[in-house]
């Protein structure tokens, strides 16, 4: 294996995972070892989805994603392979998962068909965010069932589920039709409490805006919230309020 190339190491491992799920057999197997820093608590947690816990599945899932996605991708198809796994054993946000591998071709090969199936069962079980994603697939220049009239249809299911990504776009749709921002609140802070750190910096800046003897206060909280997910503007202008 060691002559192999990184991508090619990738598929190949990627296809077994695959092998082994249809074939009945569970790919933790290959999901031994983790990183070498990782703390107490995400060994429990892999100990915990050997045992066959979904939850703890989908949470392996999102810890090798997380590490893939930093530089070291031989954990993406590991990734992948739990959170089918998971998915198969109808864990609702890791069908959503799934089907969002699928479609961006991580830790496997893309497959737009595999993709809708799983993101349609993601819908059926409840899941967080999958008529958005749905309407990221149907626009996918990519995709032979690409269809407008479908995404256009998803995304309003997502607007009227109030799914964070929706919400920004339709806050953001209305503002420049000219809508003013405080019309759009709703929407913004649906983006915000969804964790989008465009949504917390607009949030801000309205509440600074604002002579309410409280503006400051709530735009320094979601200041607060955008410079704890990374946003260096967030921190700059934290600084300058003090």
């Amino acid at each position: 294996m060691h002559f192999l190339d990184k991508k090619t190491l990738q598929h190949a491992l990627s296809g077994l995972l695959m092998a082994l799920s249809v074939a009945g057999m569970s790919p933790h197997a290959l999901a031994q070892e983790l990183p070498a820093n990782a703390d107490q608590t995400i060994s429990e947690t892999l100990a915990a989805a050997h045992q066959g816990d979904v939850e703890s599945m989908y949470s392996i899932a999102l810890y090798l994603l997380e590490e893939g996605q930093a530089d070291q991708a031989d954990y993406l198809p590991l990734a992948f392979g739990w959170t089918l796994n998971a998915a198969r054993n109808g864990h609702p946000q890791s069908a959503e998962l799934t089907g969002v591998m699928y479609r961006r071709g991580i830790g496997t090969d893309v497959n737009y068909v595999k993709a809708r199936k799983w993101l349609e069962r993601a819908l059926a079980r409840g899941s967080k965010e999958p008529n958005f994603e749905l309407a990221l697939l149907y626009s996918e220049d990519g995709n032979p069932g690409a269809s407008k009239q479908r995404a256009a249809s998803y995304l309003a299911d997502a607007i009227a589920a109030m799914e964070p990504r929706a919400c920004l776009i339709a806050a953001r749709d209305k503002i420049n039709e000219g809508v003013e921002i405080r019309k759009v609140l709703n929407h913004l802070r649906c983006a915000g409490n969804g964790g989008i750190v465009d949504a917390m910096l607009m949030l801000a800046d309205y509440h600074e805006t604002k002579r309410s003897p409280y503006a400051k206060a709530n735009a320094r909280e979601w200041l607060l919230q955008a410079a704890e997910l990374g946003s260096v503007e967030a921190l700059d202008r934290l600084a300058q309020m003090n």
